[in-house]
């Protein structure tokens, strides 16, 4: 059985793709790296200079090829589910596809602080990179076996997960692994919080400012509560205010 590995770019396939090789003992191959070597030259260069046409034509006979190679985990780049030949192959009962699924503003802050400007993020303004995204999206469902979200996810975190459930994948573990994805963002968002908390912390020890504002606290409670009627219990709510203030008053008055 081959593992093929998909998604959009920047979703980490590459890292988590040769630490599932080595945790499974199957041989990893980089399907970019294929071609690079396969061309002699880089793929931003040999991108621009034949364009996207050539290069999904070589792509897809380069799959073919390293599919031929049992037992092999295989990282792909992003735009694989472009070529129909491709997505052919994925289908194949010895392929066992998985999609590395990230939100878009995770993507695009890997791709920003990458050291090498992807050619289709070079071409795109944000808005039509984030089309392009929305509509890779949907080819990545149709051919994925199994869905991993990665956000805010370590690669030993995800290979976990991969380990786990690729056997017997299901709805519900697809849906349990978006839940682990928006616990950590929803902890690194209490962590923005805080440091913006600490600016304001400094802002109010300049101009001698109060500590605590009842006022605006009750203001942005019944806010926030009408905001998620019906979504959300107003206790909630009022609980989640309730740590995050008392939290933050803390943290001011160690500052102030």
């Amino acid at each position: 059985m081959n593992i093929l590995l998909i998604g959009f770019m920047g979703a980490g396939k590459t890292t988590v793709g040769q630490e599932l090789a080595h945790d499974l003992s199957k041989h990893f191959i980089d399907l970019d790296q294929a071609i690079v070597e396969h061309v002699g030259q880089g793929i931003p260069a040999f991108f621009s200079q034949v364009g996207e046409p050539t290069f999904r034509e070589i792509e897809a006979k380069m799959l073919a090829k390293v599919l031929e190679q049992p037992d092999t985990v295989i990282s792909t780049g992003g735009g694989v589910i472009e070529t129909q030949s491709c997505m052919d192959l994925m289908s194949r009962p010895d392929v066992f596809t998985i999609w590395l699924n990230s939100d878009f503003s995770t993507v695009t802050e890997r791709l920003l602080i990458a050291d090498d400007m992807r050619p289709l993020m070079q071409q795109h303004s944000l808005a039509s990179f984030f089309k392009l995204w929305q509509n890779r999206q949907v080819k990545y469902a149709q051919m994925a076996d199994l869905m991993i979200t990665t956000d805010r996810k370590t690669p030993n975190e995800i290979v976990d997960e991969i380990t786990r459930h690729m056997d017997e994948p299901t709805v519900l573990d697809m849906i349990r692994s978006q839940i682990d994805s928006v616990d950590r963002q929803i902890l690194q968002a209490m962590v923005t919080r805080m440091a913006l908390v600490d600016e304001v912390a400094g802002i109010k020890a300049n101009h001698k400012l109060a500590v605590v504002q009842p006022g605006r606290m009750l203001a942005m409670r019944e806010r926030l509560q009408k905001r998620f009627k019906n979504i959300l219990p107003d206790q909630v709510v009022a609980d989640y205010l309730n740590l995050m203030t008392t939290t933050a008053i803390q943290r001011e008055e160690a500052q102030i």
